[in-house]
């Protein structure tokens, strides 16, 4: 007979082991509240987290224990204890000036998965693969990538050069060694067989013509079954690959704004990780023990 699986191996099974532990550690909290949660229904939810707000005026730090009680259901029906989620559709108004649920984005490692696509047309899969780096190892915008030149590329510097923006500002980012090999086939073999107008936009369709905004989205559309669980997309990837930079690189705020090409660091600060010693604190604040 096959040994039922704990949460702590399906919390782990989904997201990196940190979000894994402070996740367990809110749902062990909640269930020491909350005898009873495993009948509870819709409203007993809302009750208790109308509770926490009126403990808890960070919205982050609420999301975070909805985020993990969500779970704690997820498993419930995995395991066949329930067959409907109370709190599935429930969420947590948050505004645009909060920080970044930065548990709901991807670690690098996620990231380089994308990278292992093939398509059936080579031509294709040298251009993606210059698109992913771009979007993985620079965290450009979508609109960033498909308004490229060719000269913004400069492979004897192993640059690429980002014209502003109404929302952010110019930059130059260098290339990582492993991206001049692809950015030159695609540049030099690729992309003039690929070519059927007179453009000089660096991204190409499969029919010749300058990539849309549109197209980056479906390109990345068919790479969502590796994460059933999270929202995929180019904006939620640039959003990993900044929080990476700030939370795991440990990069400074100021050279993470930089190379973001956000015009304020506020908006860069929005993606620091809350410290998990200090989630703990405030989860037991909010969840004393019995």
């Amino acid at each position: 007979m096959m040994k039922k699986q704990t949460l702590e191996q399906f919390l782990l099974e989904q997201y990196a082991p940190q979000t894994a532990k402070t996740y367990l550690f809110a749902i062990e909290h909640f269930l020491k509240m909350n005898p009873k949660a495993k009948r509870y229904g819709y409203r007993h939810i809302v009750s208790y987290m109308e509770q926490i707000a009126q403990k808890q005026s960070n919205p982050h730090y609420r999301v975070v224990i909805l985020s993990a009680i969500k779970k704690y259901y997820d498993y419930l029906v995995m395991t066949g204890y329930r067959t409907d989620h109370p709190c599935k559709l429930l969420n947590i108004k948050v505004k645009h000036n909060q920080p970044i649920q930065v548990q709901d984005l991807f670690t690098s490692e996620e990231l380089q998965l994308l990278l292992n696509r093939e398509n059936r047309y080579q031509f294709i899969d040298s251009r993606n693969a210059v698109v992913l780096s771009l979007l993985i190892y620079q965290g450009l915008a979508s609109d960033e990538i498909v308004n490229l030149r060719v000269k913004n590329i400069d492979l004897d510097e192993g640059t690429v050069y980002v014209k502003a923006s109404a929302n952010l500002n110019r930059r130059t980012l260098e290339l990582l060694n492993k991206q001049m090999m692809v950015f030159s086939k695609y540049i030099n073999e690729s992309r003039p067989k690929l070519l059927r107008s007179d453009t000089d936009k660096l991204i190409i369709t499969k029919l010749g013509k300058p990539m849309s905004v549109d197209s980056v989205q479906a390109m990345i559309e068919p790479l969502k079954g590796l994460f059933p669980d999270k929202k995929l997309c180019p904006q939620t990837i640039r959003m990993s690959v900044i929080c990476n930079w700030l939370n795991d690189k440990k990069l400074p705020l100021e050279k993470v704004q930089e190379l973001a090409g956000h015009k304020w660091p506020g908006t860069t600060e929005k993606y620091f990780k809350a410290d998990s010693e200090q989630q703990r604190e405030l989860i037991n604040r909010f969840f004393p023990s019995l």
